[in-house]
C-alpha cells in the first residue's frame, strides 16, 4: 500500500484501475470454467446455463451509460468502490445459490456492481494520459482484466477438486472487496488539464452519431469474446479433456490475449486503430473457421491460443477511438454509452450460441464466430477513417 502511494499519478492511477479491473473481470469468467459442473448439479442445458452469463453481462452492460453519466458528476474513486462492494458481495452469494433461479438473480446483481468499473477505468487512465502514451496505458489496464480471465481458468479446475465450485465464488468475492478497499485509501482522481463542463445534448449526440460506426464493430467483438470465454472450456471437453487440462488451454488463450492488449495498444499509437482493428478482427474471424474443422489436439491448442491475442488485443483500438473522439467533461457517459450498447448486444450470444450449440452441437459457436469477426473487419476496413 505504501510503495501505491509513492507512485506519480499516472503510475497510480495505472495500478489502481488495473488492479480493479482485475478482479471485476475474474468475477465475470468463473462461471464458464465450472459450467459442465453447474449444468449436472441443477439439471439444466447450455442454453439455460447460457442464460444466467447473459443475465449477469446485460445487466452490467445495460447499466453503463448510467453508471458513467453518475461518475462524470461525482467522485469515480468513491464510486468504484461502491460498485466492487456489491460485485463481491454478489459473487459471494452465487456460491450460496441453491437453485436456478438464485443463480440468475445472484449474477444480476454482480452486474449491477460490475457496471460502475468500465466507464470509470478508461476514463480515469484517458484522463491521466490525456498528452501522451494513452494508447499503451489503455492496453496496460486493458491487459490486466484479460490476464484475470487464464488466471480464474487455471485456478479453477485446482480449487474446484480440492475446496469445491462455492469456494471459488466467496473467494473472489472477499478478494474483490479487498480491492476495493485499498484502492480507495491509496489513490485519488487525476488532477484536470481541461476544468469539466456541463455537455450539451447536442454535443453528446454528435459525439455518438460519429462513432456509430465504432459502436457497431464493437458490438460484433463483444459477441465473438462472450462465445468463446462462454463456451471454449466446455468445446475443449468433447475431445475427452478434464476440465482441469481443458481450463488450462483457455487460460493459455487469455494469456496470449492479456499479451495481445498491451502489443494492440502500442500497435494503435503507431499504425493507427483503422489498421490494428481490421488486421486483428480478420485474424480472429479466419482462425475461428479453420478451428471448428481442426480434430487434431495439439492443433486445437494452437489455434486457440492465436486467437485469443486477437480476441482480446482489439480492445484498446476500441478505447483509443472512444478517448480521443470525447471530452473530459463527457468521457465516462461516452465510455459507458459505447459499452452499455455494444456489449449489450454481445451480451445475448452465450444464449444463442448455447441454443444452436443444443441443437448443432458445439462446433458451429466457431463458425459464428468466424462470421461475427469478418464482418467486423470488413466494416472497419470501409467505414472507419484513418
Amino acid at each position: 500500500m505504501k510503495t501505491l502511494r509513492k507512485l506519480g499519478t499516472g503510475a497510480k492511477v495505472t495500478v489502481a484501475m488495473s488492479l480493479a479491473h482485475f478482479v471485476n473481470d475474474a468475477s465475470f469468467t468463473i462461471i464458464p470454467p465450472v459450467l459442465p459442473i453447474l449444468i449436472e448439479e441443477f439439471r439444466v442445458g447450455y442454453g439455460a446455463l447460457g442464460a444466467v452469463i447473459t443475465a449477469s453481462v446485460l445487466t452490467m452492460t445495460s447499466m453503463q451509460a448510467v453508471t458513467g453519466y453518475i461518475a462524470d458528476r461525482c467522485n469515480r474513486i468513491t464510486f468504484l468502490l461502491v460498485g466492487l462492494i456489491i460485485l463481491g458481495a454478489g459473487t459471494v452469494l452465487i456460491g450460496f445459490s441453491t437453485n436456478y433461479i438464485q443463480l440468475l438473480v445472484f449474477g444480476c446483481v454482480m452486474g449491477i456492481g460490475g457496471s460502475v468499473y468500465h466507464p470509470i477505468g478508461y476514463s480515469l487512465l484517458s484522463d491521466a494520459f490525456e498528452f501522451g502514451n494513452r494508447g499503451k496505458a489503455l492496453g496496460l489496464g486493458s491487459a490486466a482484466g484479460d490476464l484475470a480471465i487464464p488466471v480464474v481458468f487455471a485456478t479453477s479446475g485446482f480449487l474446484t477438486l480440492f475446496l469445491g465450485w462455492r469456494s471459488i465464488f466467496t473467494l473472489w468475492g472477499l478478494v474483490i472487496i479487498t480491492v476495493a478497499v485499498t484502492i480507495r485509501f491509496v489513490t485519488s482522481e487525476p488532477g484536470k488539464k481541461i476544468s469539466r463542463s456541463r455537455i450539451t445534448d447536442s454535443s453528446t449526440k454528435e459525439t455518438v452519431v460519429a462513432l456509430i460506426p465504432l459502436i457497431v464493430v464493437m458490438g460484433l467483438a463483444a459477441a465473438c469474446y462472450r462465445i468463446v470465454t462462454s463456451f471454449t472450456t466446455t468445446y475443449l471437453s468433447t475431445f475427452g479433456l478434464s476440465i482441469g487440462s481443458a481450463n488450462a488451454v483457455t487460460a493459455l488463450m487469455m494469456t496470449t490475449g492479456a499479451i495481445g492488449s498491451v502489443i494492440g495498444g502500442t500497435l494503435t499509437d503507431k499504425l493507427g486503430a483503422k489498421k490494428t482493428i481490421s488486421i486483428e478482427m480478420f485474424t480472429l474471424g479466419v482462425l475461428s473457421v479453420i478451428l471448428a474443422y481442426v480434430s487434431n489436439r495439439y492443433l486445437l491448442y494452437i489455434i486457440i491460443a492465436l486467437m485469443g491475442f486477437a480476441l482480446l488485443g482489439v480492445w484498446p483500438s476500441f478505447y483509443s477511438v472512444i478517448a480521443r473522439r470525447s471530452n473530459l467533461g463527457s468521457r465516462a457517459f461516452i465510455y459507458g454509452l459505447l459499452f452499455a450498447i455494444a456489449r449489450s448486444f454481445g451480451s445475448f450470444f452465450p444464449f444463442i450460441s448455447g441454443f444452436y450449440a443444443d441443437v448443432f452441437g458445439l462446433r458451429v459457436i466457431y463458425i459464428l464466430v468466424g462470421v461475427l469477426s469478418l464482418l467486423a473487419a470488413f466494416t472497419v476496413y470501409f467505414t472507419f477513417k484513418r
